[in-house]
């Protein structure tokens, strides 16, 4: 998990999630544990972790461990007949792990505050550990073949040994020069609070300071072989994925890709001196995904990913032999949210039962306008000449929003070219809304998230009003 070295810009740009990054001094993890006191004035002390108790599996192309003294993270990678660590130890907050987040911020609970320069992470359940180097219970592991399991009780990152109110589970299969790891999160939380959604990340990569060239393709002829996009500046940075795929790899060219099913927001940064470093130094390379995600104080979420060790034709290989990404919206809400979020309203909650219920309103009337909104995707606006919306509206309103992004739109920008208004029958009754897109100006080239709201001339009608949403998508 990543944290910004500028407390302030986490702060600001908290709904774009970027994540937790530490630059304190790195700690021993094979000492027995040692608490230090907190020095005067100063940060809490650390707690150094206990020796590790890995397990492994292996082929003739790669060798993957988890530590069960890491909270089952995996903590080790290397390629067949090389004996050097890829991942990088330097604490725990490190490692190739799932790490997520919600409010409140700042989050106490049992008497316990969080450390100060991470007070606005909020509830933050880390994999493998805690900023003091607490280690996260493992609960149960299963090893088989080619196949390892392990089922995790988190712990909040910023505060002292606070176990979180949910449980990771980890599903880990190698296969040839990859690991498939399938993940699953139960959320239990005595705190009903709908917080807004964050960026999370499931999972963060973290490679030693020698894998800096951070590789994706984000432009808008995916699966073409074009030009690929190299960075190797140091920032915590959002990047657009179009191909699902982001990569570390070193000067010769050899690494790890990341592979995630239909995302395209990804995130990388650089810590310490580039080019350097063994798996218990700062120094390191970061990639991640960081979808949007509202977390639910009862929620469940499942989600994917591939691992590819090798060099850009073996990552950029496994991808393309992959099943593609729907060229237009699917989203049909049977099960849960398929990604969707909000800005500045908020839904009925978890179990999601074959609908999403909305308030169609904003959760203060001060700001300008509230926001329903899908995850990030890559469409090509030719393959999408119509869109379905599916949708109960009650409200005393008759006219709804829908607005597009592009790949060079900082946010939903609601400017001509970027939205239409349709008209809407408020009696709660649903309706298949049909939207023809091939006739609006501005839906071309490549459409990357679409949204729902209200115009501003409607937020007069919008107290008590509900949207109860079916579906969104290209075909009826």
């Amino acid at each position: 998990m990543v944290r910004p070295y500028i407390l302030l810009v986490c702060v600001l740009v908290s709904s774009l999630a970027v994540t937790c990054v530490r630059d304190y001094p790195s700690t021993d993890p094979h000492k027995a544990p040692v608490v230090s006191n907190p020095p005067s004035g100063g940060l809490p002390g650390q707690t150094q972790t206990s020796p590790q108790k890995r397990l492994y599996l292996d082929n003739d192309k790669i060798r993957v461990g988890i530590d069960l003294n890491a909270g089952g993270a995996i903590t080790y990678l290397s390629e067949a007949g090389s004996s050097v660590n890829m991942v990088n130890n330097n604490d725990l907050g490190r490692q190739i792990q799932t790490s997520i987040y919600a409010g409140p911020y700042p989050y106490s609970v049992n008497g316990k505050d969080p450390v100060y320069q991470w007070r606005y992470l909020g509830w933050n359940p880390v994999q493998t550990g805690d900023y003091y180097n607490n280690p996260a219970r493992v609960v149960s592991y299963q090893q088989g073949q080619n196949t390892l399991y392990v089922k995790t009780i988190p712990l909040i990152w910023p505060l002292l040994n606070e176990p979180a109110d949910c449980v990771f589970e980890h599903w880990i299969e190698l296969k040839g020069n990859t690991i498939h790891v399938r993940c699953k999160i139960v959320v239990n939380r005595s705190d009903t609070t709908q917080y807004e959604s964050r960026t999370q990340e499931v999972p963060c990569v973290y490679l030693n300071g020698p894998y800096y060239r951070m590789v994706t393709y984000g432009g808008v002829k995916p699966f073409t072989n074009d030009a690929v996009s190299e960075y190797t500046d140091r920032d915590v940075l959002n990047r657009y994925g179009s191909e699902n795929w982001i990569a570390l790899l070193n000067a010769e060219g050899r690494g790890v890709g990341l592979y995630k099913p239909n995302e395209v927001r990804f995130g990388s940064a650089g810590f310490g001196v580039t080019k350097v470093g063994g798996e218990f130094d700062v120094s390191a390379g970061y990639i991640t995904s960081q979808p949007h995600l509202l977390i639910d104080h009862n929620g469940q979420y499942e989600f994917e990913y591939t691992l590819i060790v090798g060099d850009l034709t073996d990552i950029r290989q496994f991808a393309y032999a992959q099943p593609r990404p729907p060229t237009g919206p699917t989203y049909r809400f049977v099960n849960d949210r398929q990604g969707w979020y909000f800005n500045r309203t908020r839904d009925k909650g978890y179990p999601i039962q074959n609908e999403l219920n909305v308030l169609w309103m904003r959760d203060d009337p001060t700001i300008r306008n509230f926001r329903v909104m899908s995850p990030m995707s890559f469409w090509h606006a030719s393959n999408v000449p119509k869109i379905y919306i599916q949708a109960a509206f009650q409200t005393k309103g008759t006219m709804a929003r829908f607005s597009w992004r592009k790949p060079e739109d900082y946010d939903f920008l609601d400017i001509p070219g970027r939205y239409v208004d349709f008209p809407i029958v408020g009696d709660g009754q649903f309706r298949t809304y049909e939207i023809n897109t091939s006739q609006l100006a501005g839906w071309d080239g490549a459409i990357t998230q679409i949204s729902l709201t209200s115009p501003e001339n409607q937020l007069q009608f919008e107290d008590g009003s509900i949207l109860r949403l079916r579906s969104v998508t290209s075909t009826n």
